[in-house]
């Protein structure tokens, strides 16, 4: 594995979701040298799979509900058909410019987005593994670990991305299933239901 040498950063943040994300901005505002490393999509689970994606799908629904039932009202609207492929496309968009918005404020203050997994060395120094055969190390006075979460299998529910899903999945879904039923009462388990 080839590693670049040693940075060193006033500040390291692990994990790039809504914790992460509005540290790194805030501290790259106050002067601090800033690595904000991610090892999926900037933004987390809240902006990529979770609170945004599962309200814009809210709003279509709704907005879907409001048009079959327009009549009420006297509007009329001859037929009304979801496309699902549409939709996700169009969900697809908006986390695409939120991510986009994220980086470029990060961006804009100083913060350096560097794309990989972090795993600390010493309590001053991280490595980021960026692909099988890349490595860096970073040295730093201060870190922000803000990992956020990750769906649990419940024994006996073994996630096949068929007949059991996690949250990303049901976010995904171009076809809506006949039945559903959703474990898990948090946030995004209620606005899936």
């Amino acid at each position: 594995m080839t590693a670049k040498t040693n940075r060193k950063k006033d500040v390291v943040v692990i994990g790039s979701g809504p914790g992460g994300y509005v540290a790194a901005i805030r501290l790259g505002q106050l002067g601090k040298s800033v690595a904000l490393v991610e090892k999926g999509n900037v933004g987390g689970v809240c902006l990529n799979w979770g609170c945004i994606p599962s309200k814009a799908l809210i709003h279509a629904a709704k907005l879907f509900e409001e048009i079959q039932s327009a009549s009420e009202v006297g509007i009329s609207v001859k037929s009304a058909s979801i496309d699902l492929k549409k939709t996700q496309a169009w969900k697809q968009e908006i986390v695409k410019k939120l991510t986009a918005g994220i980086a470029q404020l990060a961006k804009a203050v100083g913060v350096e987005i560097i794309k990989g997994e972090a795993q600390f060395e010493t309590p001053n120094q991280i490595r980021i593994k960026k692909s099988d055969s890349e490595s860096e190390t970073i040295e730093f006075e201060h870190a922000v670990v803000a990992v956020g979460s990750k769906p649990i299998e419940i024994p006996g529910f073994s996630i096949d991305g068929k007949n059991v899903v996690d949250s990303k999945d049901a976010l995904d879904w171009t076809k809506a299933p006949k039945r559903l039923v959703v474990i898990g009462g948090g946030v995004i388990g209620l606005e899936i239901g």
